[in-house]
C-alpha cells in the first residue's frame, strides 16, 4: 500500500502530537493516508500472535497480525497501534503503561479512524476467568476472585468508556470510532477438554461477557460511536468450538491463554471492514470498465496471477473493496490487493494480485478523467493498446483519458 515521507522538523511533530512515538510510527501517522488509531487492551493487541511489532513496548506484545495491522495492509491505512496488553481505561485516559502515554494520547487532530476495545481487565474478565480454570484444574495457587469488585467496576464501566469516546472526540473531532467488543470465548453450555470450568463457573463468566458486551453498547448509544459486535460474530467459534478464533486456557508454548488466535484476528478485521462499507467509509463492488460489460478480474489468489479484464459477473473476484473516504488507500479482492509489479513505475509494467503488504505499489486514486492513478508512478490502471477482449492483462501507462483508463468503482 503506502510508504510516506517522514516529517523531520521537530516542531511540526510537536504540533501533530507525535514527538513521543518511535521515528516509523510517526511517519506513518504523519503521512498522507487515512490515519487510523488503533486502541485497547491485549484483546486488540493480540500477544501469543506470530510476529511481535518491532516497536512494541515491552509488556504490550502487540501482534503484526492483530486485527488493526490486518485491517491496515488490507486498506492501506497510516496506523498508529496504540494497544497493550493488560490495558485498563485509565491507560487510555490518564495512566501512562509501558513507557508509552495515555493510549488517547496518540490520537491527533488528523485521526480519521479509531477503534477501542477495551474494559476487560477493567472489570477482571481474563484475571477471573484464569482463575477459575486454574481452581477447576485442580491446581494450586491460583488466587481468588473477588465479585463484589468485578460488580463495582461493572457500575463504573459505562461511564468509563463514554470518557474514553469522549477523549478521542476532543482530539479528533473528525475520526470514526468504533468500540470493537470482546470475542466469545466460552461456548454456551458445556466446556471442553483444555477449559476446565465448572458449570458454576462457566455460568459467571458467560455472565460478564455479557454483561461487558452491554456495557459497550450502551457507551456507543451514549456517544454516538458505532459498534463492532464481535462478541455476536465470534458465536460459534469459542474456544471449544471446532474453529476457533480464541485459544483455550491450556495453550501450546508462546500462545496465550484464552486469547484470540489469527483467525480470529483477521475474522475481526473483515468484520470491521463490514462495518467500514456499511459506513461508507470503504465501498465493495466491481471494478467496471468504459468498454460496456467489462470488469476486472483477479483469477486466483495467488501472488503474481495477473489482473485481467473479463465479462462483468456478481462473483468474489470482481469484488474490490476501496478507501471512499479522502485519501484513497488500496483496491482489494480475493484477500489481497491490486499492485504494480515489483514496484515498478515505468510504462507497461504488469499489474497483479498481492499480498497486502503497505506499500506505494498498492495505491490507487481516482482523477478527474476516470482514471485510477497510482500515485506511486503516477501512471493509471492501463488495457494495452486499448484491448477489450477478455483475458486482456493490465498494467499501468501515462494518464490519457482514453476508454481504456476509464473505470468505475463502488461507491
Amino acid at each position: 500500500m503506502r510508504r510516506h515521507p517522514c516529517l523531520v522538523l521537530s516542531t511540526i511533530l510537536s504540533t501533530l502530537g507525535l514527538a513521543l512515538l518511535p521515528p516509523s510510527t510517526a511517519s506513518a501517522a504523519a503521512g498522507g493516508d487515512l490515519a487510523y488509531v488503533a486502541i485497547g487492551s491485549s484483546f486488540a493487541a493480540g500477544p501469543g500472535i506470530p510476529s511481535v511489532q518491532p516497536s512494541s513496548p515491552a509488556g504490550c506484545a502487540r501482534s503484526t497480525n492483530n486485527y488493526a495491522s490486518v485491517l491496515s495492509r488490507d486498506l492501506g491505512a497510516a496506523l498508529v497501534d496504540a494497544s497493550c496488553s493488560g490495558a485498563t481505561t485509565a491507560n487510555v485516559l490518564t495512566t501512562s503503561q509501558a513507557g508509552q502515554p495515555p493510549q488517547a494520547d496518540l490520537v491527533t487532530a488528523t485521526t480519521r479512524l479509531v477503534t477501542v476495545t477495551i474494559g476487560g481487565n477493567d472489570v477482571n474478565y481474563l484475571g477471573s476467568l484464569g482463575a477459575y480454570s486454574c481452581q477447576d484444574s485442580g491446581s494450586s495457587g491460583c488466587g481468588t476472585v473477588d465479585t463484589a469488585a468485578i460488580d463495582r467496576a461493572f457500575g463504573e464501566l459505562p461511564g468509563r468508556l463514554r470518557a474514553v469516546v469522549e477523549r478521542v472526540r476532543e482530539r479528533a473531532p473528525q475520526a470514526t470510532v468504533l468500540l470493537v467488543n470482546y470475542f466469545t470465548i466460552l461456548p454456551d453450555s458445556a466446556v471442553c477438554t483444555g477449559v476446565p470450568l465448572t458449570s458454576g463457573h462457566l455460568a459467571y463468566e458467560l455472565g460478564i461477557a455479557s454483561r461487558l458486551a452491554a456495557a459497550t453498547s450502551d457507551a456507543a448509544t451514549a456517544t454516538g460511536a458505532h459498534v463492532v459486535d464481535l462478541a455476536s460474530a465470534s458465536h460459534g467459534h469459542d474456544a471449544c468450538a471446532a474453529d476457533p478464533w480464541v485459544e483455550k486456557y491450556v495453550v501450546a508454548s508462546g500462545k496465550s491463554s484464552y486469547h484470540p488466535n489469527a483467525t480470529g484476528m483477521r475474522a475481526a478485521a473483515h468484520l470491521v471492514e463490514s462495518t467500514l462499507d456499511d459506513l461508507a467509509i470503504t465501498s465493495t463492488g466491481p471494478v467496471r470498465s468504459a468498454f460496456p460489460g467489462k470488469c476486472v478480474v483477479a483469477p486466483a489468489a495467488v501472488e503474481g496471477t495477473a489482473i485481467e479484464l473479463t465479462d462483468c459477473a456478481d462473483s468474489a473476484n470482481q469484488r474490490w473493496t476501496r478507501v471512499t473516504a479522502a485519501p484513497e488507500g488500496t483496491l482489494r479482492a480475493l484477500g489481497g490487493c491490486l499492485d504494480v509489479k515489483s514496484s515498478g513505475t515505468a510504462n507497461r509494467t504488469a499489474v497483479h494480485w498481492w499480498t497486502c503488504n503497505g506499500t506505494g505499489a498498492q495505491r490507487w486514486v481516482p482523477d478527474a478523467r476516470g482514471g485510477l492513478v497510482n500515485p506511486q508512478s503516477g501512471r493509471c490502471l492501463d488495457l494495452p493498446g486499448g484491448a477489450s477482449a477478455n483475458g486482456t492483462r493490465l498494467q499501468i501507462y501515462d494518464c490519457n483519458g482514453t476508454a481504456a483508463q476509464r473505470w468505475t468503482t463502488a461507491g
